[in-house]
């Protein structure tokens, strides 16, 4: 897959999980899978009654399985230094964030400046339209559900940046400019390979004939001196046409 497909895997997850509450009870069923870990973050298990924030997007990277880049923890401190750790926190509120990055929050944030307090809460990017970020979080009003924010608004705290692109492979999709490049540099490799005098002894009367006649001159030597007739070359209408034309002109037909 992708790093683009990667990161919509797991945004995918959490678009299923909308709605998912303490008032219906589907909210169980994730903390039931952030809890099968094993072993478990600092051994806990996260139970019915403890907020659920940061164990949402634990379990939606064991979801997604992409576990061993969405680094699991239940509390959004301990995830930022996993993060830290890791060398992918970005400390820069205004970082302009992409889908499947984890949002971090501090309710505390002043809007001024670059805020280093502690985090409260967390979730996941959906989507970046322009400014405004789309974000899916569990335990939002005690469900999950979205939220939009500004990028570089206010209560941003940073954010823990999976490392997609270390599971990414190679795109399928490529670009049909760079393609079309590839594509000359290897047809012209594969000419010049051609653009010699090998050929079967089947043809060498017909060869012989065509010197003779004229209709072929050949372009430059090969290395021993010889006339390089190029016999393996693929031919071109206009080529055909130039040798036909040849033949018309050594018999008085034009």
């Amino acid at each position: 897959m992708t790093e683009l497909e990667l990161r919509n895997k797991v945004v995918d997850v959490m678009r299923g999980w909308l709605g998912w509450s303490e008032a219906n009870g589907k909210f169980r069923s994730i903390i039931d899978l952030y809890n099968t870990q094993r072993p478990l973050p600092r051994g806990y298990a996260v139970q019915y009654d403890d907020e659920w924030c940061a164990t949402c997007v634990t379990a939606a990277g064991i979801q997604a399985g992409l576990h061993d880049i969405i680094l699991g923890e239940c509390g959004c401190g301990k995830m930022i230094e996993l993060y830290r750790a890791a060398g992918r926190w970005e400390e820069n509120d205004a970082y302009q964030p992409e889908p499947g990055d984890i949002i971090m929050y501090d309710w505390q944030d002043t809007g001024k400046g670059d805020n280093t307090g502690g985090a409260d809460h967390v979730g996941i990017v959906e989507k970046v339209v322009g400014n405004t970020i789309t974000i899916i979080e569990g335990n939002k009003g005690e469900a999950v559900a979205r939220r939009t924010l500004a990028v570089n608004g206010r209560y941003i705290r940073g954010y823990c940046l999976p490392d997609y692109a270390s599971k990414a492979e190679e795109d399928d999709d490529m670009d049909q400019t760079k393609f079309n490049e590839m594509f000359k540099v290897a047809m012209t490799a594969h000419q010049k390979e051609l653009q010699d005098n090998d050929c079967g002894e089947w043809s060498r009367e017909a060869r012989e004939w065509a010197i003779s006649e004229g209709l072929f001159a050949g372009n430059g030597t090969t290395a021993d001196g010889q006339p390089n007739y190029m016999w393996a070359s693929p031919l071109t209408r206009e080529q055909a046409a130039q040798l036909f034309y040849r033949y018309a002109q050594q018999h008085g037909l034009v």
